[in-house]
């Protein structure tokens, strides 16, 4: 049977996954090389490696929950399904310029949609933020001691600030009662909260083993993987190329997907390959898996009413008055069906 005829027949099938996502014991595959896509190909089917399609995707920074990327390169799902993918830095702007066939900003897009430009979130990687507030002034050691402080994100608008309005509404608090200050990188927030010159900083993991190290260990204020929900990562593209292309978006997207469920089961060979991406220690790619893994959706979407709460928080940090139904920002029907159909054909990573 072919692609198309499996994945009408899988897409009746039901998704059991297991709470931790497992798709459970399955068939082995032939290990691959690191490095060597092409190779991977040949090994695993014993024919030539195939013709590859450059296909470009941006991203903003070498973290954790960006590794299922990196894997699925390393690991050649990616040239399996005739792929040989490009990373381009910075965010969502390259997709909606034209410059990269999807983005790894979903949250970024959603606000792109938002205002109006005609794109589709895919796939939902994450659906907690990562981030953990941090302050080193003796003064503040709590959500509440922050009012009318500076608390040091990303950009305005993005998932620092986004993350902060959330927390601030849980607890009950003004989401409009901080100074929200753009410094444009996490080093530059590390160093800002470090040096006391904002109240606190929204910071990766891997910050926080760098904080504790060498600079001030400060107070936790909040981890927003514990408090709160919302779009963090994940996968979108332009409408053009999902109407257009359909074969390659399926492709991406299942490769993908093997490159997340390699994620889940191997932590050491995960933690080889970022080392290898980022360049950072051993210690804090460590502390970022463990972070990024309990925060992972289980089949790649998100649940509508987190998707609406964080539409309508982002939608008034963007002053949009009219938020667009669920159904023009997402369409999760791809992610579905490639792991129902990974599920039944008896797929699982292998080292």
């Amino acid at each position: 049977m072919n692609r198309r005829g499996l994945l009408v027949r899988v897409g009746l099938v039901p998704l059991f996954l297991t709470a931790c996502g497992s798709l459970g014991q399955l068939p082995a595959s032939t290990p691959t090389a690191l490095s060597n896509p092409a190779a991977a190909v040949t090994a695993a089917n014993g024919s030539a490696a195939p013709s590859l399609k450059t296909v470009t995707i941006d991203f903003a920074a070498k973290y954790a929950h960006y590794a299922s990327h990196f894997i699925a390169i390393e690991k050649g799902y990616y040239a399996t399904e005739g792929i040989d993918l490009k990373m381009i830095d910075g965010g969502v702007t390259g997709l909606l310029a034209g410059k990269s066939d999807f983005t790894t900003s979903a949250s970024s897009l959603l606000s792109a949609i938002l205002k109006g430009a005609d794109m589709k979130i895919l796939f939902a990687h994450l659906d907690r933020p990562n981030y953990q507030l941090w302050s080193s002034q003796p003064g503040v050691k709590a959500l509440p001691d922050l009012a009318g402080k500076s608390v040091g994100i990303l950009a305005r608008g993005d998932t620092t600030e986004i993350s902060m309005r959330l927390l601030l509404m849980k607890a009950g608090l003004d989401p409009n009662g901080v100074a929200y200050t753009a410094l444009s990188t996490n080093q530059i927030i590390l160093a800002s909260v470090e040096s006391g010159s904002v109240a606190a900083g929204m910071l990766t993991p891997s910050q926080v083993v760098n904080l504790k190290q060498v600079g001030p260990k400060g107070s936790l204020l909040a981890d927003t993987s514990k408090d709160i929900r919302m779009l963090f990562n994940g996968v979108g593209t332009s409408s053009k190329v999902l109407q257009n292309d359909p074969k390659l978006v399926e492709g991406f997207l299942r490769g993908t997907i093997k490159g997340r469920e390699y994620f889940r089961h191997f932590k050491d060979e995960t933690l080889a390959i970022l080392v290898k991406y980022n360049g950072q220690s051993l210690a804090a790619n460590s502390a970022d898996y463990d972070s990024v893994l309990p925060t992972m959706t289980v089949d790649g979407t998100l649940s509508d009413d987190v998707a609406t709460a964080d539409a309508s928080v982002r939608a008034g940090v963007l002053g949009v008055d009219k938020i667009r139904p669920l159904n023009e920002i997402y369409d999760f029907s791809l992610v579905k069906s490639i792991y129902g159909q990974l599920r039944q054909s008896g797929w699982q990573p292998e080292k």
